[in-house]
């Protein structure tokens, strides 16, 4: 029998600005932000799937639990985002100076596998359901390669996709469980990599598959908020409704990721009501049109710019809550960027805010951008956190674009505007619990 780790390394949930770490922490009204980036490492769990019958597999989230560093393991795996590398570099160095066969996986290491192969002993640098039997293929036969990737236009393609082990997740208390049902986007925007990591291909797991994966955290977590973590999850509208008829038998409470374009199907909003939508993460990425200009690759979301406004309204007509994300020093920003995306927050009483500055992560075009510019300020991954800045602005200093994040954030989450909010909730609320009594009669 082997003893597999499954770690999840600790990052800068905040970044390291100490004024903006302070006040984001100490602030009630971030509640909702942190349920939403603290969710489970589905890649970890669904690797675990994986493997065979003999191989016993412990799950440890580094904010929740203490690293046992003197257990006894035959293999450590850790996946890893770019900001949480670094310390994934130092716990893997930890287990390989023991002689334990160390596996590296995630985003990062798919995008830097060079990079991630002078720490770990294997280097996962593609999809687990791919990758994972073929090196546990090469355990056993004593062969193991130092990194493993796709091959040339090799897709997974979710045909009975593996159920994650979502019993792992036990001894965390996650204020929401993830649940992944696709991969690809078609936006190809400039500070992503998804597009360049999964492809501009949509695929999507059956929905008899995700209904397994549903009653299993139903199993484990039969109250909690189940996040789709998928790029955009609402793409397919068919398949999507037909799931969320099935989903409203088992009454939970789900929240997504999606964009702007569900606004005009009503069919689409009214199952998502009835089958327990709270609230859907939509990706504005900026309120300033010059911004907007070539920020994914066929100007979709400049396209969507002038109904904004008007998408919002009718989401939240329905009693969901639309929670928006933001992108503040791009480019066509100034100063003024501050004061217009605050004001286009409040007078749209967003259910919540993510307001980030440009980050040029690797495998990215904003990246290639900004090295050609000779405009990155460090290559330090720990300092990637979205919240710390590692460019330098066009149109300001690195000091006002501190600043200027700091007093956004101050300015949006006094005790009055949160009051209002939550008055604005309860609001919606009362459209939700309508369209729900409606379909039961």
């Amino acid at each position: 029998m082997k003893k597999i780790a499954l770690i999840s390394p600790k990052g800068n949930a905040f970044g390291k600005n100490e004024k903006l770490t302070h006040f984001l922490n100490e602030t009630g009204g971030m509640d909702s932000f942190r349920a939403l980036w603290t969710g489970p490492n589905l890649g970890l769990i669904t690797i675990a799937s994986l493997f065979p019958a003999g191989w016993k597999a412990e799950y440890i989230d580094e904010n929740y639990q203490d690293i046992p560093y003197d257990a006894d393991y035959d293999i450590v795996c850790v996946s890893a985002m770019t900001q949480q590398v670094v310390n994934a570099y130092q716990i893997i160095d930890h287990f390989k100076s023991r002689h334990v066969l160390t596996v590296l996986g995630g985003i990062h290491a798919t995008v830097l596998p060079e990079e991630a192969a002078k720490h770990a002993d294997v280097v996962m640098a593609g999809e687990g359901e791919l990758l994972w039997p073929r090196l546990i293929r090469d355990i056993e036969n004593g062969s193991v390669q130092k990194i493993y990737q796709n091959r040339p236009n090799e897709k997974y393609q979710f045909n009975n996709s593996p159920v994650p082990r979502f019993e792992l997740l036990r001894d965390c208390s996650y204020p929401v469980i993830t649940l992944q049902t696709t991969r690809g986007c078609p936006h190809n925007c400039s500070f992503c990599c998804a597009s360049k990591i999964f492809g501009s291909g949509y695929r999507r797991k059956s929905n008899a598959d995700i209904l397994k994966e549903l009653a299993c955290i139903q199993k484990y977590f039969p109250d909690s908020l189940v996040l789709f973590a998928d790029d955009n999850f609402l793409v397919h509208r068919n398949a999507c409704k037909n799931l969320l008829q099935e989903i409203k038998r088992m009454q939970i409470r789900w929240i997504a990721q999606t964009d702007i374009s569900i606004a005009g199907d009503d069919a689409l909003l009214q199952e998502m009501v009835r089958s327990g939508c709270q609230w859907v993460v939509i990706g504005f990425e900026s309120v300033h049109f010059d911004s907007l200009q070539n920020l994914d690759q066929k100007n979709w979301k400049l396209k969507q710019f002038p109904g904004y406004e008007a998408a919002i309204a009718k989401i939240q007509s329905y009693g969901i809550g639309v929670y928006g994300t933001f992108i503040v020093g791009l480019d066509g920003d100034d100063t003024s960027v501050f004061q217009m995306t605050g004001n286009f927050i409040k007078n749209n009483y967003l259910y919540g805010v993510n307001i980030t500055v440009p980050t040029p992560l690797p495998g990215t075009a904003l990246r290639e951008k900004m090295l050609q510019e000779n405009r990155v300020l460090t290559n330090d991954w720990s300092y990637y956190t979205f919240w710390d800045v590692t460019i330098q602005p066009k149109k300001m200093q690195v000091t006002q674009l501190e600043e200027g994040l700091l007093h956004l954030y101050e300015n949006l989450y006094t005790d009055t505007l949160i009051a209002q909010r939550l008055t604005h909730m309860k609001t919606l609320a009362k459209s939700r619990k309508r369209i729900i009594e409606a379909s039961h009669q």
